[in-house]
Order: C-alpha cells, then sequence, then structure tokens
C-alpha cells in the first residue's frame, strides 16, 4: 500500500515538475538557512569561550568605560574616552590582589622587511604579557623587564606576521621597520588561530613605552590582571572599582571613566548575547521555511483543483477519506524531504566554506541538525493539511460533476 502511494505521488510529481522543484528549492533554501546560520553561530561561539578558557577565571580587565549589559551600539553613543591613562595601571599594578598584571596598547599599522609590507596591530605591552595572555615562544625569546624600561627598539612577531616577512624563517636577529625606525626581533610566537575573522596570529609585540614613542600615544586601552586562585574575582573586581574610584576622586556609581570585570561575567554576557544571536538566525532563517510552506499550501490547492474528478471517481468506487488524506500528505512529505536533502548538502556545504575561510574548525551539532529537519517537516505538514483536507471532503457527486 505504502509502495503504491508513493508511486502514485511520484508520478504526480513529474507531473507539474516546474511547481516540484520551486517547491523543493523552497524548503532547501529553509534548511539550509538553519543549518548554516546556527552552524556559524555556534562555531562563533565555541571559539570565543576557547579564548575565555585560555585567558582563565581568574583574569580581569579594566578598560574605558562601558555598560558590560549593553548592546554595542548603545555603549558607541557613550561620550566616554576609548583610553585610559598609564597611571591606572601604575595605581593597582601592586596592590594585593594583583599576582601579576599588564598594560594593553593596540594600534594599526604597516611593518616591513625588505620588499614585504604587511598591514598589522600593535600591542604595546610589558614583559608579563604571557602571563596573562598564553601566547608560546617559537623561536627566540619575549622581551625583558630592561627593554620595557629602556623603551628598547625590539619586537615579538605574531605567526602571520613571521611567516609573511620570513617565509623561509630566521627571524630572530633580523629587523623590521615600522613608522620609519628599525626594529630588531628577538622572538617570534607560534600559531595561535582566530576568534571569528580576528587574527591572534597577526599582531607585532612590543614594550609600551616604545609603543607610545612612536604612535606618540600616551594612554593605554586595557590593564589585564590575575588575581590568585585563592581570591574570588568578584571581590577583586569590587576592589579593584573602590581603588580606581578612591584615586580618581570620583563616585563609583556616578563615574564613566573606567569599567573592572572578570572573565566570569564577560563570559556570561557573551553567553546571553549568543543566545540571543541564535534566536534572531532561527527566525531569519525561519521566514524562507514558512515561504516554502505557502508555497506548498498554494501548490497543494492546485493539485486539488486538477483532480476534483479523479477524486470524486476515486471516493465512488470506494476510496475513503483518509486514503485521499494519506495520498496528498505523501505528496507533500515527498517534496520535503527531497528539500531537507538538497538543504542540507548546501548547508553544510556554506559552513564548510566559512569555515575554511575563517580558519576555524569545522563542525555541525546534532542538534542543529534535529532543529532543520524536524522544523521542516512541521512546516511542511501544517501548510499541506488545509488542502489535503480540503481533497478528504470533497462531495464526490460534485466532484464527478466538476468541469
Amino acid at each position: 500500500m505504502l509502495r503504491a502511494l508513493i508511486i502514485y505521488a511520484l508520478r504526480r510529481l513529474r507531473a507539474r515538475k516546474l511547481t516540484t522543484i520551486l517547491t523543493i528549492l523552497g524548503v532547501a533554501i529553509g534548511v539550509a538557512n538553519i543549518v548554516a546560520l546556527i552552524s556559524v553561530s555556534e562555531t562563533a561561539r565555541a571559539q570565543a569561550l576557547r579564548l575565555l578558557n585560555e585567558l582563565g577565571a581568574n583574569t580581569v580587565f579594566v578598560t574605558p568605560y562601558f555598560e558590560l549589559d549593553e548592546g554595542l551600539f548603545e555603549n558607541q553613543s557613550s561620550t566616554a574616552a576609548a583610553f585610559l591613562p598609564l597611571s591606572d595601571y601604575e595605581l593597582i599594578k601592586d596592590r594585593p590582589y594583583v599576582e601579576t598584571s599588564t598594560p594593553i596598547l593596540a594600534l594599526p599599522a604597516f611593518v616591513a622587511h625588505e620588499d614585504t609590507r604587511k598591514f598589522t596591530t600593535i600591542i604595546g605591552t610589558n614583559e608579563h604579557m604571557q602571563k596573562i595572555r598564553p601566547y608560546r615562544i617559537a623561536e627566540g625569546a619575549m622581551f625583558t623587564a630592561e627593554d620595557v624600561a629602556q623603551a628598547a627598539s625590539v619586537v615579538v612577531l605574531g605567526y602571520d606576521v613571521a611567516q609573511r616577512l620570513f617565509p623561509e624563517g630566521g627571524a630572530v636577529g633580523t629587523e623590521i621597520v615600522l613608522k620609519g625606525e628599525r626594529f630588531t626581533v628577538v622572538g617570534t610566537f607560534e600559531e595561535k588561530g582566530h576568534i571569528g575573522f580576528e587574527s591572534f596570529d597577526n599582531r607585532v609585540f612590543m614594550p609600551l613605552p616604545s609603543a607610545q614613542r612612536i604612535f606618540d600615544f600616551p594612554y593605554i586601552h586595557v590593564v589585564a590582571i590575575r588575581h590568585p586562585d585563592g581570591m574570588d574575582s568578584d571581590e577583586v573586581v569590587a576592589a579593584a572599582k573602590a581603588d580606581l574610584a578612591e584615586a580618581k576622586g570620583v563616585k563609583l556609581e556616578q563615574q564613566d571613566e573606567f569599567q573592572v570585570f572578570s572573565m566570569k561575567e564577560l563570559s556570561r554576557t557573551m553567553q546571553g548575547t549568543f543566545r540571543i544571536f541564535a534566536v534572531v538566525l532561527l527566525s531569519v532563517s525561519s521566514v524562507a521555511l514558512i515561504v516554502a510552506g505557502i508555497l506548498i499550501m498554494t501548490v497543494m490547492l492546485m493539485s486539488v483543483m486538477e483532480q476534483t474528478r479523479e477524486i470524486g471517481v476515486r471516493r465512488a468506487v470506494g476510496a475513503r477519506r483518509r486514503d485521499i488524506l494519506v495520498q496528498f500528505l505523501t505528496e507533500t512529505l515527498l517534496q520535503v524531504f527531497g528539500g531537507q536533502v538538497l538543504g542540507f548538502i548546501l548547508g553544510i556545504g556554506g559552513v564548510w566554506i566559512v569555515c575554511s575561510r575563517a580558519e576555524w574548525p569545522f563542525f555541525i551539532t546534532a542538534q542543529t541538525v534535529f532543529t532543520a529537519f524536524f522544523f521542516s517537516l512541521l512546516v511542511g505538514i501544517l501548510f499541506s493539511l488545509l488542502p489535503a483536507y480540503r481533497a478528504a471532503t470533497l462531495d464526490p457527486v460534485d466532484s464527478l460533476r466538476y468541469e
């Protein structure tokens, strides 16, 4: 019986090839959207959390003021400065809750060696940077506290910069040109990878005073703190806020000069942001499936009109309403299944392309596959129920007289 239903449904679908192809494409686009968009979002979330885990739970940041629980556009409207005075770092670097700390200045620039140039991010910091951000040395060594104190013209190259400027290796001991000055390469870092489209290997590290000198920029962007393992991050955040507010002579509740937050807060905010992002992406991608559902309903209603006399004959020779209903649902399910197969191929291919371009690890969660499968199946069935019910409830006598 089932085999006969499928054969008959395939014959009917073949008779109207154009509408069948359009319906399958509509379902495929919806499924591909769900698979691709949600998978890319999940991959980006995993990469971001990997970065947070690398930094560790006992890391605290001091940054220019922004509202941690507000969105990007709300924070952009703030009039607060986008940098910190170096005195903020000097104030808290020796506090009891600070195990190690580093100031960070990040500015874009071109670096060059011989005829090769590369646009990169210059990171001005101190010798403790590796204790906060776990970069590992590939060749040479990190610059020293003496280099920082003397504002030495030395740099450590990120993996991508080293590969670009010195494809044959041997970067340590050579010189690069930055802002018209020559800097000696004292080390190179191992590959770190990407978070989103941001490369953590396309960076050049140098002593903070050297970066401030060549850019004529006496400020910093971030102070990164690592506190002892036995201390609670929330207590460290509260203590740092209180110390900074007292030193600046401002009320903590009303100040708009600095923000202090822990990795725990950042992780919580990021998780919430990605959840909202996933819901938005699912809603957007569902529009294509709903459109496909409307197309299914329209096509099936046309099919009912075309088969009205045939339905009357079948009812007259003993076919039950249930048989007619199952016939039309079978046609719908075959189109949905065809769209799902094509959609999974397109979606998985899209995710693979994005991951390859962004150099992310490729993966798709089972939850994403099940969501796309069941949601598309549900849409297909719901939008085909009306035409199928209409066909099943046609009066046999009226159907036989239908012209």
